[in-house]
């Protein structure tokens, strides 16, 4: 890391011996970029503003202008392009951190929680693009301010607020093998009031993928989302919000699917349906401040199939209710600390087919959750900043978790930045673990997954130490020549998590011919590894603004139990033991994966062009699995031959647009094309997100 930046100085400084020194439109122009770039704000690594540059929590911001020009329709395509980033799901898409499965990240919307999560994963292609401003990531346990659910990291989708005046934007795109999209926003707003609402509805057709003489079928689905806000500066002390969102779905036909290892062709239909509400008041004064917020959401899922699934028909379905009130108190000290002090009451209950019993169709199961929570963010030196927090969640089924972080930022110089944290962090088990009753009977599998209440077992809320250092440089800036500049950035970061007690799914026994499966802790897993980063804008006033973009993720993530088995000599198949070198690490996770991108946007900033490159290494799969239990106490089947891997693959999208303005640029019209998946990459049975080549226009009216 320290022979990076030496290089970047060394090339930086000898570039800028040879350069002119006179003031030049491209010099003008960056310094614009680099201006707006150091007065970017970030809320959710101490859920208060702070310049992204100078915050110790470290926060990763994916900005709004990365959906301008491209297909991205949800939030998951969005993510997915991002470094270290990797979408994983065979039917819901959900997010990959730091080596942890979906259920590990908290998705926020606007700061608040979604619910709805089903086997684990929420779903976020139930988020659409459309209004929003930027996702702050934040990698790395946070349950020393977020609680449960954020042991892998947070992902906050910040939407848009409202210019001054009347603002207005009518979208549409249509995708092959996709969904046409339509959106419409509606703003107004002026120095004490903003008023914003948002929809969006997307229509897919049925279609199907032919590979290895097999059609496997895509069912027709139809979503829409409203989303409306409002603010009002009360007096220059109070201020209140409101926020309402509702999201709708509906799936009919056959699809194929894959869970829990074995993959079967469904038909039938499957609706969704979400609802959410928000109220807030702050009263500021002085150098304090009060926030109190309520939050109450009811999400929904049903599913009809086309044959009965064991002693409850066809019909299965679930119903999760959540309410928060929520209170944060700040006060501000000389110099630049502040003192953050808040409290929470969490309530969460869950129904349905899936959760009750025949006897008790009416029967729903709930967690009650008391929260309180300190943070000091500390400024002892103009080069070094800190923050401090600490939380206590009491659950009436869990009992009590204390987490507390620590993270520190070092500025030895102009450019460089020394960040590190170290955290504790837990995921309580959910109500799928403890609680779920499903049965599936869909030709091609016959399996019973049950809770680990259900048989009688307890399972122990996961616990987790985090490490992470990272080493930025950060607005470097060099003239070439004497009207080109460029700007550039590196980062290169390393992460650990030691986690004790993960649960996980296991096979529990046969019954009457079907299998059985539940969810037990496993003694401790680690997942660690590399990030790198580099970001680049070459600017020639004349010509254009060539951006790249360039990520890769190293990961290692080993479950700890088979390594002390394999050293024991207790970890084998027929013909011979295991060694280390034979154990590729834990399932569903690849070591490499990366991603470039390349812009190009002209002076006058009415074209834009892009191309998009995504690259996810192979990972085990244990549908694959050859040889079977390797291990007993408990029995274990692990990623111990090349014949168990998902074969690897690299995504290209290509992408260009031209506005078109009128009205002194108050009116525009922007329209694009383009390809995604250029390759035509296929898996529909082991990554259904992959359809092969999809061509896209699209069209936007502003004012």
């Amino acid at each position: 890391m320290r022979l990076l930046v030496l290089m970047l100085l060394f090339w930086s400084n000898a570039v800028i011996g040879l350069a002119s020194t006179d003031t030049t439109k491209a010099r003008v122009l960056a310094d614009s970029i680099r201006n707006v770039v150091t007065k970017t704000i970030v809320v959710t690594g101490t859920r208060n503003e702070v310049r992204l540059k100078d915050s110790p929590v470290r926060t990763e911001v994916v900005g709004a202008d990365r959906i301008k020009t491209t297909a991205m329709v949800n939030v998951g395509d969005l993510l997915k392009e991002q470094t270290g980033l990797v979408m994983s799901g065979a039917v819901r898409t959900g997010v990959q951190m730091n080596g942890l499965g979906p259920d590990y990240t908290m998705i926020l919307i606007d700061g608040q929680p979604m619910v709805g999560r089903v086997g684990g994963v929420l779903d976020l292609s139930r988020i659409s693009v459309g209004n929003i401003s930027r996702v702050e990531v934040v990698k790395g346990p946070m349950s020393s301010m977020y609680g449960s659910e954020a042991l892998a990291g947070v992902i906050n989708i910040i939407t848009k607020r409202p210019d001054d005046g009347i603002s207005a934007r009518l979208s549409s795109q249509v995708i092959t093998r996709g969904p046409v999209d339509n959106q419409a926003e509606l703003g107004w707003a002026n120095e004490d009031v903003e008023l914003s609402g948002f929809v969006n509805y997307k229509n897919s057709a049925a279609f199907s993928i032919r590979t290895d003489s097999i059609d496997f079928p895509y069912s027709a689905f139809q979503d829409g989302t409203v989303h409306a806000k409002a603010r009002w500066q009360i007096s220059p002390h109070w201020k209140s919000t409101m926020s309402i969102r509702s999201f709708g779905s509906e799936t009919r036909g056959s699809f194929v699917e894959s869970v829990l290892g074995q993959v079967a062709q469904n038909s039938g239909s499957v609706t969704q349906w979400d609802i959410s509400a928000t109220a807030g008041v702050e009263y500021m004064k002085g150098r304090a401040r009060l926030t109190t917020t309520a939050y109450a959401t009811t999400f929904n899922e049903r599913y009809v199939y086309d044959v009965d699934q064991g002693s409850r028909g066809r019909l299965d379905d679930a119903n999760r209710r959540n309410l928060r009130l929520f209170a944060q108190y700040d006060l501000l000290f000389e110099p630049a600390s502040r003192l953050t002090l808040g409290s929470e009451f969490l309530y969460d209950d869950i129904g349905g087919t899936r959760y009750s019993t025949v006897d008790n169709p009416q029967l729903r199961r709930f967690y009650r959750t008391g929260v309180a929570f300190a943070q000091w963010e500390g400024h002892p030196m103009d080069d070094i900043s800190y923050v401090l927090s600490g939380r206590i969640d009491a659950n009436n089924v869990f009992g009590e978790a204390f987490s507390p972080r620590l993270s520190l930022l070092w500025k030895p110089g102009e450019h460089v930045r020394l960040g590190g944290s170290v955290g504790t962090g837990f995921k309580a088990p959910d109500f799928r673990q403890l609680y779920l009753s499903f049965s599936n009977r869909i030709p091609g599998t016959n399996y019973d997954l049950l809770g680990a209440s259900i048989l009688g077992m307890n399972l122990e809320p996961e616990r987790s130490v985090s490490y992470d250092i990272s080493l930025r440089y950060e607005d470097g800036n060099v003239d070439l020549g004497s009207d080109v500049v460029v700007l550039y950035n590196a980062e290169v970061r390393l992460y650990r998590n030691d986690i004790r007690n993960l649960i996980d799914w296991y096979f529990v026994r046969f019954v009457e011919n079907r299998q059985l499966y539940s969810y037990r802790n496993i003694t401790s897993a680690r997942t660690q590894g590399l990030e790198t980063s580099f970001n680049s804008q070459i600017i020639m006033p004349d010509i254009g603004i060539v951006s790249l973009s360039a990520g890769y993720q190293f990961l290692d993530a080993v479950d700890l139990e088979v390594l002390d088995a394999i050293d024991a000599g207790r970890a084998g198949t027929l013909d011979r033991l295991l060694t280390r070198e034979d154990y590729r690490g834990l399932w569903f996770r690849s070591r490499h994966t990366g991603t470039v991108r390349v812009q190009y946007d002209s002076p006058d900033g009415v074209w834009s062009a892009n191309v998009r490159l995504q690259f996810v290494g192979r990972y085990g799969d244990p549908a694959l699995d050859v040889n079977g239990v390797v291990m007993t106490d408990p029995d274990r089947e692990v990623l111990d031959d090349d014949r168990e891997y998902v074969p690897g693959y690299s995504v290209v999208n290509v992408a260009v647009s031209r506005r078109f303005e009128w009205a002194d640029g108050a009116k525009s019209v922007t329209v694009g094309a383009g390809v995604n998946n250029l390759g035509d990459v296929v898996n529909p049975t082991q990554i259904p997100g992959l359809v092969g080549r999809q061509y896209f226009v699209q069209a936007a009216y502003s004012l």
